[in-house]
């Protein structure tokens, strides 16, 4: 009988990040990227996806980070089915989102429980511009099926802090990561790569204030996502992560991180690109590196209001 998994290495400038894979079945078919609109796709073989056989290759993992276009509606969409699709095949399912963060907790916990108003849980819980069109439908998902949601995120304050070369309040350390990794690898390669050009960062040392502010935004994903996973080593859960594509493109950002802290743990890197780059050879080329699969989205049917980066901020925020 074949192992669902095998190992990939994910390999950029030097760096070296192992994390399972799963192995489908040999019957998949290769087809042509660009032969549907709205596809899955094996990263590492090219074989389109049914839903279905998305969630059975998920079976064993324990983290399954979905790398977001923080604006795509189509994206959004695939998220809230990947969460369905495990919770209907009947797996114990928890959320952790960079979407929420630390400190409201408590305020995300009691909506879900049903101790607190809507009303007053927006009012807590400072939730994304996009979040009634985006995130209201996981969230809402959760409360219905009792799913247990982490606000995985350092607070925004404490983010821009660091960005701006400042130490968080006293106050706020509680809301730290125990540790916070700022080595200079392939992540911070990619990290100044993507950063070129924007306002502020012509400055090296103001460069490394955003990154330091960028690590410490994973590191504390990554715990929360770790520590849930310890404290319910008891049962067997899956933790599916929602954040933008560069907290987990290449097994790098929250992905490393979370290896960091459980070697052993066995992660799923979902990417989500342009349908209309679908027969761009250099994007084409760079998917088998980027995740395990790959969800091709489409374009909004009307125009964008949200503004996060997909994953990144220049200002920490």
């Amino acid at each position: 009988m074949k192992s669902y998994y095998s190992i990939l290495s994910l390999c950029l400038l030097g760096a070296v990040v192992t994390i399972a894979t799963p192995v489908l079945a040999q019957d998949e078919r290769k087809l042509d990227p660009a032969t549907q609109a709205v596809k899955i796709q094996n990263s590492r073989t090219g074989a389109t996806l049914k839903l279905n056989t998305l969630v059975k290759a998920l079976n064993s993992s324990d983290v399954v980070f979905l790398g977001e276009q923080h604006d795509n509606d189509s994206c959004h969409e695939f998220q809230l089915h990947v969460i369905e699709g495990l919770v209907e095949a009947g797996h114990s399912v928890a959320i952790s989102m960079e979407q929420f963060e630390r400190d409201v907790q408590g305020a995300l916990n009691d909506y879900l429980s049903g101790r607190l108003a809507e009303e007053e849980f927006l009012k807590a819980s400072r939730p994304w511009e996009n979040y009634a069109e985006h995130y209201r439908p996981v969230i809402e998902f959760a409360k219905e099926k009792r799913i247990d949601v982490l606000a995985a995120n350092i607070p925004r304050r404490v983010a821009t802090n660091v960005s701006q070369g400042q130490r968080p309040s006293i106050e706020d350390q509680v809301y730290l990561p125990r540790q916070t990794f700022i080595d200079k690898n392939a992540y911070w390669e990619q990290f100044k790569a993507t950063m070129e050009g924007h306002v502020g960062t012509e400055s090296g040392s103001k460069l490394e204030q955003y990154f330091a502010s960028q690590c410490l935004k994973d590191d504390a994903m990554a715990e929360s996502i770790s520590d849930f996973l310890a404290i319910n080593s008891h049962q067997r859960k899956i933790v599916v992560h929602l954040c933008g594509q560069f907290h987990s493109d290449y097994g790098l950002g929250t992905v490393a991180r979370v290896l960091r802290r459980r070697p052993l743990a066995r992660v799923t890197v979902i990417t989500m690109e342009s349908s209309d780059n679908a027969k761009d050879e250099k994007t084409l080329s760079n998917l088998t590196a980027r995740s395990h699969f790959t969800f091709w989205t489409i374009q909004n049917q009307k125009e964008d209001t949200a503004t996060q980066d997909n994953g990144m901020q220049a200002n920490g925020e």
